[in-house]
């Protein structure tokens, strides 16, 4: 079988429990999307190439198993009204100690042209010897991916892969694995159960994510509905949800520690983070407590813009209740309280001193988005390139990373 990393890595990016179709979930709003566009993908199937699978031999034929390796593979994009993802890919028969020689890489043209067009070329090489181009192709049903070998074109002297290959094309699915249950977890063990569905689209592949659900309907593959359905010039990768679960995702990354934001001479810690939205604006909050000063401030961060630029922050004091008191203890803490008021401006003007004018997404960076996906632990790095907010959602692009 091809290695999990390719199949899974490759079809189920960006990034369990059975369902059935009966009930609806409980908060169909809950969502988040992650797309994948063709060179975010096809660089992570470099990172796994080259990659071995056995194929099963005929004993009535007297034919024994016999191992094949992938050596290239390209993403191009969808097939079959889109139910399906189309990949191009390259076969060797599998090789001991020593390697043979280096083909030419597949091309963006590979993806349109015959599949014997480009056999002809590769095997054009000096000491290409035999080797195959198939079509893979995935299909996403509920809640299970599948890749198939669909067409295939052989050249050089071939004949004994063709018919391997023949073979593992007619014994079916190269490989499956669950969507449903896939869990999503922090550096330090926290996690969130997520549903998966997969459309595969023209430019990539489109993860759509809700808050697991046992029992519930697996989400319909759809066209993106808060992530730009085509790549921007500058990124590869897209990462949105709605304010709703982006408050849920928040509130779990937020285990593993507090927020730092570095100041002159002092650090500030804020935890209990919440975000809110608008049209164009998005606002952090939460509390700090400097460590210079063991006080707690309700801090707000705003940002603006099509790309969010940090701009004013605002400090209210975290208030003793002093009514509860009498005497001198009270008049204590009124002191302490009226001292807590210009405390907490001056952190607000200490920070909007240090972070106005900067970009919102260079102050807090995306973390590592790690899924358990068929037994293996897949991380989507996002390297932001732009952030941008609605009413309802937040979106980030970025140069993406898979691993």
């Amino acid at each position: 079988m091809m290695r999990r990393a390719i199949v899974v890595g490759v079809l189920a990016l960006g990034l369990g429990v059975s369902t059935t179709s009966g009930a609806a979930p409980t908060d169909p709003g809950e969502r988040a999307e992650a797309l994948l566009f063709g060179a975010a993908i096809n660089r992570f199937v470099a990172k796994q190439l080259p990659s071995t699978f056995s194929v099963r031999g005929d004993r009535d034929a007297g034919i024994g198993a016999a191992d094949v390796t992938l050596v290239d593979a390209r993403y191009c994009g969808s097939a079959k009204g889109g139910n399906h993802g189309r990949l191009v890919g390259v076969l060797r028969p599998a090789w001991g100690e020593t390697a043979p020689a280096a083909l030419p890489a597949l091309e963006a043209r590979d993806c349109h042209g015959k599949l014997d067009e480009a056999a002809r070329r590769l095997a054009g090489a000096p000491d290409a010897g035999a080797i195959a181009v198939v079509e893979l192709t995935a299909e996403w049903v509920p809640s299970e991916v599948r890749v198939s070998i669909g067409d295939i074109a052989v050249a050089g002297d071939g004949k004994a892969l063709a018919r391997t290959v023949a073979r593992a094309k007619a014994a079916g699915p190269l490989a499956t694995a669950d969507t449903s249950g896939l869990k999503l977890q922090t550096e330090r063990g926290s996690s969130m159960a997520f549903d998966l569905a997969l459309s595969f689209l023209k430019e990539g592949v489109l993860a759509t994510l809700t808050v697991a659900c046992p029992g519930c309907a697996p989400p319909a593959p759809r066209a993106p509905a808060i992530v730009p359905a085509s790549p921007p010039a500058d990124a590869d990768g897209v990462v949105g949800a709605n304010l709703r679960l982006a408050n849920r995702v928040v509130g779990l990354f937020s285990e593993d520690g507090p927020l730092v934001l570095d100041m002159d001479r002092q650090s500030v810690e804020i935890r209990n983070i919440q975000i809110a939205g608008g049209e164009g604006t998005l606002s952090v909050r939460g509390r700090a407590t400097s460590r210079a000063v063991a006080e707690t401030a309700l801090v707000q961060i705003d940002s603006s813009g099509a790309d969010l630029r940090l701009g004013e922050m605002r400090a209210e004091p975290e208030l003793e209740n002093c009514a509860a008191q009498a005497g001198g203890a009270s008049m204590r803490c009124n002191i302490r309280n009226a001292a807590r008021g210009p405390a907490a401006a001056a952190l607000a003007a200490a920070m909007t001193s240090r972070y106005r004018g900067k970009l919102l997404r260079t102050l807090i960076v995306p973390p590592p988005f790690s899924f358990d996906v068929g037994g293996r632990r897949l991380t989507l790095r996002l390297t932001p390139t732009r952030a941008s907010a609605t009413t309802s959602s937040l979106v980030v692009q970025g140069k993406a990373d898979v691993e």
